[in-house]
This record gives C-alpha cells, sequence and structure tokens, in this order.
C-alpha cells in the first residue's frame, strides 16, 4: 500500500498504483465505474489514448494495525486529501519486505534513502520491538528488517556524498 504515497513523501515518480482506503470503500469502487475505469482483478484500470494506465486499488475500509500516526492532510481546490504519514508508510514498506522477495525490500529501500532524515528511526526501533514481542512471524522479522533498511540506507546515502563530494572537487 502506498507507492503513490511514496511518491508524494519523496518527490520521486515510480509508475504505481492508487490505493483508496476509508470508510466509504464500496462508494469509491461504484465512482470509479461511473468514471469510466474498468474492474481486473483487483485494479480499476483506466486507459489513455497515449497507451499510458492508472490503476487505482481500494484495498481496505480502513489502514492496518501498522497505522499508528495521522495522516498528512494535502489542501486540494477543492477538498483534502489524507496520505499516510511517512513513518507509517515506512512500516508498510518494512512489513512487506519481511515477506523475502528482493521487490520489496528494494521499495523499502528506496524509500528509507528517499526520506532517510525525516524518518523517525527511534520509533519505528520502537514499533518493530512491540511487533516481535507479539510473536508473529513478520513481526519477529521486523526489528532485523528495519536494521537491514537502515544500514544499507546509511551506506548508499554515504555513497551519494562521496561521488558528489569528488564531483565538486574536479
Amino acid at each position: 500500500m502506498g507507492g503513490v504515497a511514496a511518491e508524494l513523501h519523496t518527490q520521486s515518480y515510480r509508475p504505481t498504483d492508487i490505493d483508496l482506503v476509508g470508510y466509504r470503500r464500496h462508494a469509491y469502487s461504484q465512482a470509479l465505474g461511473d468514471l469510466g475505469f474498468q474492474r481486473e482483478g483487483r485494479h480499476w484500470l483506466c486507459s489513455f489514448e497515449d497507451g499510458e494506465i492508472l490503476a487505482v486499488e481500494v484495498p481496505s475500509d480502513r489502514l492496518d494495525d501498522y497505522a499508528v500516526e495521522p495522516p498528512l492532510i494535502i489542501s486540494l481546490s477543492p477538498g483534502e486529501l489524507a496520505v499516510i504519514s511517512l513513518n507509517d508508510l515506512m512500516m508498510d514498506r518494512l512489513l512487506q519486505a519481511t515477506g523475502g522477495e528482493p521487490v520489496t525490500f528494494d521499495e523499502a529501500l528506496r524509500l528509507a534513502v528517499a526520506a532517510y532524515q525525516r524518518i523517525d528511526w527511534a520509533a519505528l526501533e520502537e514499533r518493530a520491538t512491540a511487533a516481535a514481542a507479539e510473536g508473529s512471524f513478520a513481526g519477529r522479522a521486523l526489528p532485523e528488517i528495519l536494521a537491514r533498511v537502515r544500514r544499507k540506507a546509511k551506506g548508499l546515502l554515504r555513497k551519494q556524498r562521496g561521488k558528489g563530494s569528488t564531483a565538486t572537487s574536479r
């Protein structure tokens, strides 16, 4: 969950679907159909003349237990958009990475590198420790995944700074 939220928090575009979550789940689905989206599996798809496809998913009526912070509210004209907080999004990416798929680890790492200074790592460590104490497979794996992602992100950021300083010294 949260590919577009990751884009909003990192200012880094990467094609993904849009997840809508909320008490109006069934209303969202109805509205998407009314707007011309076609249902295909778990996604609602809209095709554009240039070949691009917009995919929208309505996965749940609420955010799962990992979402403990209030959402980021973005003012639009008209209305507002509630976006999962950066720390909750990071927790979601870490939980997905406990499944062992390289792509989910890479997504957690991508977010960690892009938003490293704004992530509350201490709060994530507390949450990971609490999840481990609950005893689920994902919970037990979470502290190690968090440590690996943070360690790798730090290394990549150091490497980026090193390249930047080398390039400017020439």
